[in-house]
Protein backbone atom coordinates (compact mmCIF):
# COMPACT_ATOMS: atom_id res chain seq x y z
CA UNK A 1 0.00 0.00 0.00
CA UNK A 2 1.24 3.48 -0.79
CA UNK A 3 1.74 5.26 2.52
CA UNK A 4 1.58 8.80 1.24
CA UNK A 5 -0.17 11.00 -1.25
CA UNK A 6 1.16 14.35 -2.36
CA UNK A 7 -1.10 16.41 -0.13
CA UNK A 8 -3.07 16.26 3.08
CA UNK A 9 -6.77 15.86 2.39
CA UNK A 10 -9.55 16.23 4.93
CA UNK A 11 -13.08 15.65 3.70
CA UNK A 12 -16.05 17.11 5.52
CA UNK A 13 -18.08 14.43 7.26
CA UNK A 14 -21.85 14.47 7.10
CA UNK A 15 -23.39 14.34 10.60
CA UNK A 16 -24.88 10.89 9.91
CA UNK A 17 -21.35 9.54 9.50
CA UNK A 18 -20.21 10.51 12.98
CA UNK A 19 -19.30 7.82 15.48
CA UNK A 20 -18.61 9.63 18.75
CA UNK A 21 -17.96 12.65 16.52
CA UNK A 22 -14.53 14.29 16.29
CA UNK A 23 -14.52 15.40 19.93
CA UNK A 24 -15.43 11.98 21.28
CA UNK A 25 -12.85 10.18 19.17
CA UNK A 26 -10.22 12.71 20.19
CA UNK A 27 -11.05 12.07 23.85
CA UNK A 28 -10.76 8.29 23.44
CA UNK A 29 -7.39 8.46 21.65
CA UNK A 30 -5.82 11.07 23.91
CA UNK A 31 -7.00 9.30 27.05
CA UNK A 32 -5.62 6.00 25.77
CA UNK A 33 -2.22 7.64 25.20
CA UNK A 34 -2.18 8.88 28.79
CA UNK A 35 -3.14 5.44 30.08
CA UNK A 36 -0.18 3.92 28.24
CA UNK A 37 2.01 6.66 29.75
CA UNK A 38 0.83 5.49 33.18
CA UNK A 39 1.66 1.87 32.35
CA UNK A 40 4.94 2.38 30.49
CA UNK A 41 6.48 5.56 31.86
CA UNK A 42 10.04 4.76 30.76
CA UNK A 43 9.33 3.30 27.32
CA UNK A 44 6.48 3.96 24.89
CA UNK A 45 4.28 5.96 27.24
CA UNK A 46 5.89 9.41 27.06
CA UNK A 47 6.25 9.19 23.28
CA UNK A 48 2.58 8.35 22.80
CA UNK A 49 1.53 11.03 25.27
CA UNK A 50 3.53 13.68 23.40
CA UNK A 51 1.79 12.69 20.18
CA UNK A 52 -1.73 12.42 21.55
CA UNK A 53 -2.94 15.31 19.38
CA UNK A 54 -1.78 13.49 16.25
CA UNK A 55 -3.36 10.25 17.47
CA UNK A 56 -6.63 12.11 18.01
CA UNK A 57 -6.55 13.47 14.45
CA UNK A 58 -5.89 10.02 13.01
CA UNK A 59 -8.74 8.62 15.11
CA UNK A 60 -11.31 10.66 13.21
CA UNK A 61 -10.11 9.81 9.70
CA UNK A 62 -12.42 6.79 9.26
CA UNK A 63 -15.38 9.18 9.48
CA UNK A 64 -13.94 12.35 7.99
CA UNK A 65 -12.21 10.67 5.07
CA UNK A 66 -12.47 6.90 4.69
CA UNK A 67 -16.26 6.89 4.29
CA UNK A 68 -15.83 9.30 1.37
CA UNK A 69 -13.06 7.52 -0.52
CA UNK A 70 -13.89 3.82 -0.21
CA UNK A 71 -15.09 3.81 -3.82
CA UNK A 72 -18.62 2.78 -2.89
CA UNK A 73 -20.13 5.84 -1.23
CA UNK A 74 -19.33 4.52 2.23
CA UNK A 75 -20.81 1.06 1.70
CA UNK A 76 -17.43 -0.67 2.15
CA UNK A 77 -16.20 1.38 5.10
CA UNK A 78 -19.50 1.75 6.95
CA UNK A 79 -19.90 -1.83 8.25
CA UNK A 80 -16.41 -1.77 9.74
CA UNK A 81 -17.64 0.62 12.44
CA UNK A 82 -20.15 -1.65 14.20
CA UNK A 83 -21.16 -5.19 15.11
CA UNK A 84 -24.87 -5.68 15.82
CA UNK A 85 -24.89 -8.42 18.44
CA UNK A 86 -28.68 -8.61 18.53
CA UNK A 87 -29.22 -8.73 14.75
CA UNK A 88 -31.59 -11.40 13.44
CA UNK A 89 -33.01 -12.40 10.05
CA UNK A 90 -31.80 -10.39 7.09
CA UNK A 91 -30.09 -7.87 9.37
CA UNK A 92 -27.83 -10.64 10.68
CA UNK A 93 -26.27 -10.85 7.23
CA UNK A 94 -25.22 -7.19 7.53
CA UNK A 95 -24.29 -7.14 11.18
CA UNK A 96 -20.92 -5.42 10.70
CA UNK A 97 -17.25 -6.23 11.12
CA UNK A 98 -15.65 -3.81 13.58
CA UNK A 99 -13.94 -6.73 15.31
CA UNK A 100 -12.11 -7.72 12.12
CA UNK A 101 -11.25 -4.12 11.28
CA UNK A 102 -9.58 -3.73 14.67
CA UNK A 103 -7.50 -6.86 14.14
CA UNK A 104 -6.51 -5.58 10.70
CA UNK A 105 -5.09 -2.33 12.11
CA UNK A 106 -3.51 -4.14 15.05
CA UNK A 107 -1.62 -6.29 12.55
CA UNK A 108 -0.54 -3.21 10.58
CA UNK A 109 0.71 -1.44 13.69
CA UNK A 110 2.52 -4.54 14.95
CA UNK A 111 4.30 -5.03 11.63
CA UNK A 112 5.31 -1.36 11.45
CA UNK A 113 6.63 -1.15 15.00
CA UNK A 114 8.25 -4.59 15.26
CA UNK A 115 11.56 -3.54 13.59
CA UNK A 116 12.12 -0.62 16.00
CA UNK A 117 15.28 -1.08 18.06
CA UNK A 118 16.05 2.42 19.34
CA UNK A 119 13.93 5.57 19.53
CA UNK A 120 16.13 8.60 18.93
CA UNK A 121 16.06 11.95 17.21
CA UNK A 122 14.68 15.41 17.76
CA UNK A 123 12.00 17.67 16.35
CA UNK A 124 11.54 16.45 12.79
CA UNK A 125 8.99 15.86 10.03
CA UNK A 126 7.91 12.26 10.07
CA UNK A 127 7.35 12.32 6.32
CA UNK A 128 11.11 12.50 5.76
CA UNK A 129 12.15 10.44 8.78
CA UNK A 130 14.31 7.39 8.24
CA UNK A 131 15.02 4.16 10.06
CA UNK A 132 13.31 3.51 13.37
CA UNK A 133 11.85 7.01 13.55
CA UNK A 134 9.96 6.41 10.33
CA UNK A 135 8.59 3.12 11.64
CA UNK A 136 7.36 4.93 14.74
CA UNK A 137 5.76 7.69 12.66
CA UNK A 138 3.86 5.23 10.48
CA UNK A 139 3.05 2.91 13.38
CA UNK A 140 1.47 5.76 15.32
CA UNK A 141 -0.74 6.46 12.31
CA UNK A 142 -2.02 2.87 12.45
CA UNK A 143 -2.57 3.09 16.21
CA UNK A 144 -4.50 6.34 15.83
CA UNK A 145 -6.79 4.97 13.14
CA UNK A 146 -7.29 1.83 15.22
CA UNK A 147 -8.52 4.06 18.07
CA UNK A 148 -11.50 5.07 15.96
CA UNK A 149 -12.81 1.53 15.68
CA UNK A 150 -12.06 0.58 19.29
CA UNK A 151 -13.82 3.78 20.37
CA UNK A 152 -16.85 2.76 18.31
CA UNK A 153 -17.00 -0.54 20.20
CA UNK A 154 -17.83 1.31 23.44
CA UNK A 155 -20.69 3.29 21.89
CA UNK A 156 -23.98 1.51 22.76
CA UNK A 157 -25.69 2.08 19.41
CA UNK A 158 -22.82 0.43 17.53
CA UNK A 159 -23.74 -2.88 19.18
CA UNK A 160 -27.48 -2.94 18.41
CA UNK A 161 -29.38 -3.37 15.16
CA UNK A 162 -31.77 -0.65 16.40
CA UNK A 163 -28.87 1.67 15.76
CA UNK A 164 -30.89 4.90 15.78
CA UNK A 165 -33.62 4.03 18.27
CA UNK A 166 -36.38 3.91 15.66
CA UNK A 167 -37.88 0.68 17.03
CA UNK A 168 -38.60 2.58 20.26
CA UNK A 169 -39.81 5.74 18.55
CA UNK A 170 -36.58 7.47 19.61
CA UNK A 171 -35.20 8.22 16.17
CA UNK A 172 -32.12 10.44 16.27
CA UNK A 173 -30.78 9.13 19.58
CA UNK A 174 -27.57 7.88 17.92
CA UNK A 175 -26.20 11.25 16.83
CA UNK A 176 -27.71 13.04 19.82
CA UNK A 177 -25.95 10.80 22.33
CA UNK A 178 -22.61 10.26 20.65
CA UNK A 179 -21.97 13.67 19.13
CA UNK A 180 -24.40 16.40 20.22
CA UNK A 181 -24.11 15.51 23.90
CA UNK A 182 -20.34 15.13 23.79
CA UNK A 183 -19.96 18.51 22.11
CA UNK A 184 -22.30 20.14 24.65
CA UNK A 185 -20.50 18.69 27.68
CA UNK A 186 -16.90 19.35 26.64
CA UNK A 187 -14.75 21.06 27.94
CA UNK A 188 -14.70 19.21 31.22
CA UNK A 189 -15.78 15.84 29.87
CA UNK A 190 -12.27 14.72 28.88
CA UNK A 191 -10.85 15.23 32.36
CA UNK A 192 -13.56 13.10 33.91
CA UNK A 193 -13.08 10.41 31.25
CA UNK A 194 -9.38 10.19 32.11
CA UNK A 195 -10.13 10.00 35.85
CA UNK A 196 -12.72 7.26 35.30
CA UNK A 197 -10.44 5.24 33.03
CA UNK A 198 -7.59 5.44 35.53
CA UNK A 199 -9.84 4.41 38.39
CA UNK A 200 -11.75 1.59 36.73
CA UNK A 201 -9.58 0.12 33.99
CA UNK A 202 -8.32 -2.87 35.96
CA UNK A 203 -11.78 -3.87 37.14
CA UNK A 204 -13.18 -3.50 33.62
CA UNK A 205 -10.47 -5.72 32.19
CA UNK A 206 -11.28 -8.37 34.80
CA UNK A 207 -14.98 -8.16 33.95
CA UNK A 208 -14.32 -8.39 30.21
CA UNK A 209 -12.30 -11.55 30.98
CA UNK A 210 -10.71 -11.91 27.57
CA UNK A 211 -7.85 -14.34 27.11
CA UNK A 212 -4.44 -12.73 26.55
CA UNK A 213 -3.61 -12.44 22.88
CA UNK A 214 -7.26 -12.69 21.82
CA UNK A 215 -8.23 -9.14 20.76
CA UNK A 216 -11.45 -10.31 19.07
CA UNK A 217 -12.64 -11.79 22.37
CA UNK A 218 -11.85 -8.55 24.18
CA UNK A 219 -13.64 -6.48 21.55
CA UNK A 220 -16.72 -8.68 21.67
CA UNK A 221 -16.79 -8.49 25.46
CA UNK A 222 -16.85 -4.69 25.29
CA UNK A 223 -19.52 -4.82 22.58
CA UNK A 224 -21.67 -6.99 24.85
CA UNK A 225 -21.10 -4.45 27.60
CA UNK A 226 -22.21 -1.71 25.19
CA UNK A 227 -25.35 -3.58 24.16
CA UNK A 228 -26.35 -3.95 27.80
CA UNK A 229 -26.21 -0.16 28.14
CA UNK A 230 -28.74 0.65 25.40
CA UNK A 231 -31.76 0.32 27.69
CA UNK A 232 -30.29 2.79 30.20
CA UNK A 233 -29.49 5.35 27.50
CA UNK A 234 -33.03 4.96 26.17
CA UNK A 235 -34.45 5.53 29.64
CA UNK A 236 -32.40 8.69 30.19
CA UNK A 237 -33.33 9.95 26.75
CA UNK A 238 -37.05 9.55 27.42
CA UNK A 239 -36.89 11.03 30.91
CA UNK A 240 -34.66 14.01 30.24
CA UNK A 241 -34.28 14.77 26.53
CA UNK A 242 -37.29 13.68 24.48
CA UNK A 243 -40.14 16.13 24.11
CA UNK A 244 -42.17 14.06 21.66
CA UNK A 245 -41.65 10.43 20.64
CA UNK A 246 -42.48 9.05 17.19
CA UNK A 247 -44.50 5.90 16.50
CA UNK A 248 -42.27 2.82 16.84
CA UNK A 249 -40.61 2.09 13.52
CA UNK A 250 -40.89 5.65 12.26
CA UNK A 251 -37.75 6.96 10.60
CA UNK A 252 -38.63 10.50 11.67
CA UNK A 253 -36.54 11.70 14.56
CA UNK A 254 -38.08 12.25 17.96
CA UNK A 255 -38.26 15.85 19.11
CA UNK A 256 -35.65 16.61 21.78
CA UNK A 257 -34.48 19.40 24.01
CA UNK A 258 -31.32 21.26 22.98
CA UNK A 259 -28.23 19.24 23.98
CA UNK A 260 -27.25 21.84 26.57
CA UNK A 261 -30.43 20.90 28.45
CA UNK A 262 -31.20 17.31 27.50
CA UNK A 263 -27.70 15.87 27.83
CA UNK A 264 -26.88 16.79 31.41
CA UNK A 265 -28.54 13.66 32.77
CA UNK A 266 -26.53 11.53 30.34
CA UNK A 267 -23.17 12.91 31.43
CA UNK A 268 -22.19 10.07 33.76
CA UNK A 269 -22.98 7.39 31.20
CA UNK A 270 -21.07 9.29 28.50
CA UNK A 271 -18.04 9.52 30.78
CA UNK A 272 -18.29 5.80 31.46
CA UNK A 273 -18.59 4.76 27.80
CA UNK A 274 -15.79 7.03 26.57
CA UNK A 275 -13.55 5.85 29.43
CA UNK A 276 -14.24 2.22 28.55
CA UNK A 277 -13.38 2.95 24.92
CA UNK A 278 -10.10 4.50 26.03
CA UNK A 279 -9.31 1.55 28.31
CA UNK A 280 -9.96 -0.88 25.47
CA UNK A 281 -7.83 1.20 23.09
CA UNK A 282 -4.88 1.42 25.48
CA UNK A 283 -4.99 -2.33 26.08
CA UNK A 284 -5.03 -3.07 22.35
CA UNK A 285 -2.18 -0.63 21.70
CA UNK A 286 -0.04 -2.18 24.43
CA UNK A 287 -0.48 -5.61 22.86
CA UNK A 288 1.53 -4.53 19.79
CA UNK A 289 4.16 -2.25 21.35
CA UNK A 290 7.44 -4.18 21.14
CA UNK A 291 9.64 -4.77 24.16
CA UNK A 292 13.41 -4.49 24.17
CA UNK A 293 13.50 -1.04 22.54
CA UNK A 294 16.18 1.41 23.66
CA UNK A 295 14.50 4.62 24.87
CA UNK A 296 17.58 6.14 26.53
CA UNK A 297 17.77 8.93 23.94
CA UNK A 298 14.07 9.25 23.10
CA UNK A 299 13.02 12.36 25.00
CA UNK A 300 13.67 14.72 22.07
CA UNK A 301 11.76 12.87 19.36
CA UNK A 302 8.74 14.89 18.28
CA UNK A 303 7.18 14.71 14.85
CA UNK A 304 6.41 18.15 13.46
CA UNK A 305 3.84 17.00 10.93
CA UNK A 306 0.86 14.72 10.52
CA UNK A 307 0.92 11.69 8.26
CA UNK A 308 -0.47 12.70 4.87
CA UNK A 309 -3.48 10.67 3.92
CA UNK A 310 -2.79 7.24 2.43
CA UNK A 311 -4.99 5.61 -0.16
CA UNK A 312 -8.01 3.83 1.25
CA UNK A 313 -7.26 0.53 2.92
CA UNK A 314 -10.17 -1.84 2.27
CA UNK A 315 -11.22 -4.17 5.09
CA UNK A 316 -9.96 -7.72 5.06
CA UNK A 317 -12.36 -10.30 3.71
CA UNK A 318 -15.52 -9.72 1.73
CA UNK A 319 -17.41 -6.49 2.29
CA UNK A 320 -20.63 -6.93 4.25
Amino acid sequence: MKRFLAAWIVAAAAPAAFAWGPVGHRIVAETAALLVADDRPTTWGPLLARHRFELGVYAFLPDSLFRHIDGAGGAVEGPTHYLFLDATGEMAKRRGSVDRRIVQFLDLARAELAPVRAVTGGYQPGASAIGDARHVFLGFYDLGVLAHYSGDVAMPYHATADTNGTARGEGGIHIYFESDCVNALEPGLAADVLASARKNRKSWLRAWNAAPGKPVDLVKAVLADSLSTVARVSELDRLHAVIALQPPGSTTNAKRKPPSEGCRAMRSILVDRLARGAALTATLWESVLPDGVDFSDSSGLQFSDINPTPEYLAPQGAAE
